[in-house]
């Protein structure tokens, strides 16, 4: 077993990685949260997956459970499943030692978090990621939120877990398209600060296609180390954490535009070859490194314009800069973008003339 630890002064916490991992979930909850109620929440997809053997376990240590079930894809992040949730939950009578589990994906992640974070104003919750992007990226460093028109996880709160229980193995029950989907967050790390990591990731493509198992275990625990790193540094997204959102402006004003219909990974995708892009322009960057980045998101299968998103739309670069304008990471009226200086290095940028946004975002129209 793997473990990573965050140790925030607050509420330091433990990334638990290993094979079959859920089977030993409910041994931890006796151990730490004994007679304590343990409310499961997942989606449709999942249930039908892990659901039955992660109750069972509990029900075996005599744990009192109660599960919930949402509809699977990021749809499910909003106000109205929130409220029917938190009323569901509480009607049952939850109290602040009780924990409740999310099981799946980075929806059902950010949903619960969420919720924990407001339900008697914070109650216990724990991750146990099943998707490649959950696993690598949103189960670790306590953001949480839902979505609204106006944009994505515009309405959350930094809420750290109990645990995060990862088992790789979920890795295999994923469809083909949600497991290089959420590639595309594992890209992002290599980028932001490690160029060893990337290139690492370019000579094993086929083994990560694959899921061969000591490669996928590298890049699980290589990406939560990284975060963990962020995160112990800067919890509230003051500073440095900043930078984990390389990509992300491009990225969430692309799923802002198709209604949250698209894979987030695949947004990311195109995200961060904008940015890539972007630094290229600003002459941060070569045209080597856009062609380098390219080159790699295609051997995988990610996609690398608008159009491979979607041709139901008529992309308009104006649209997107609107959406960017009520992203949450505006700074003094100004969008800020986390630009590349060539692979392995980023910085934030407040100041990027619109003319060469533009130009940016058009060449991939």
């Amino acid at each position: 077993m793997t473990k990573i630890s965050i140790k925030l002064t607050n509420k330091p916490y433990t990334i638990f990685v290993k094979e079959n991992i859920i089977s030993e979930i409910a041994n931890f909850h006796k151990k730490n949260f004994d007679n304590c109620k343990a409310y499961i929440v997942t989606d449709n997809n999942v249930k039908n997956l892990y659901f039955k053997a992660l109750n069972n376990d509990f029900i075996k240590n005599k744990i009192t459970t109660k599960a919930f079930f949402v509809k699977a894809g990021e749809n499910s992040k909003s106000f109205k499943v929130l409220e029917n949730l938190a009323k569901k939950i509480l009607a049952d009578g939850i109290n602040r030692n009780d924990v409740i589990y999310a099981l799946g994906g980075g929806v059902i992640g950010d949903l619960c978090g969420f919720l924990a974070s407001i339900l008697l104003r914070g109650v216990k919750f724990i991750q146990i990621p099943t998707t490649l992007l959950s696993q690598v990226d949103s189960s670790v460093g306590g953001k949480t939120g839902i979505n609204n028109q106006i944009g994505k996880n515009l309405i959350g709160s930094f809420y750290q877990p109990s645990a995060v229980f990862i088992d790789p193995l979920t890795l295999t029950s994923l469809p083909k398209e949600e497991f290089i989907s959420g590639y595309a967050e594992v890209v992002k790390y290599s980028l932001i600060n490690d160029k060893l990591f990337f290139n690492w990731l370019n000579k094993n493509v086929k083994s990560i296609l694959n899921l061969d198992k000591s490669t996928i275990l590298k890049i699980i625990t290589t990406c939560c180390r990284k975060k963990a790193a962020f995160v112990i540094k800067d919890e509230k997204e003051q500073s440095t954490r900043i930078l984990l959102n390389l990509g992300h402006t491009f990225a969430h004003a692309i799923e802002s535009e198709l209604k949250y219909t698209v894979k987030h990974g695949a947004a990311v995708s195109v995200g961060l070859l904008m940015a890539m892009k972007l630094s290229y322009l600003l002459n941060l960057s070569n045209k080597s490194d856009y062609k380098i980045l390219y080159e790699h998101l295609r051997s995988v299968l990610l996609p690398t314009n608008l159009n491979e998103l979607s041709t139901k739309i008529k992309w308009s670069s104006n649209n997107l800069i609107k959406k960017m304008s009520a992203d949450k990471k505006v700074h003094k009226g100004n969008i800020r973008f986390i630009i590349c200086h060539g692979i392995g290095k980023v910085l934030i940028k407040n100041d990027v003339e619109k003319s060469i946004l533009k130009e940016t975002i058009e060449g991939f129209i």
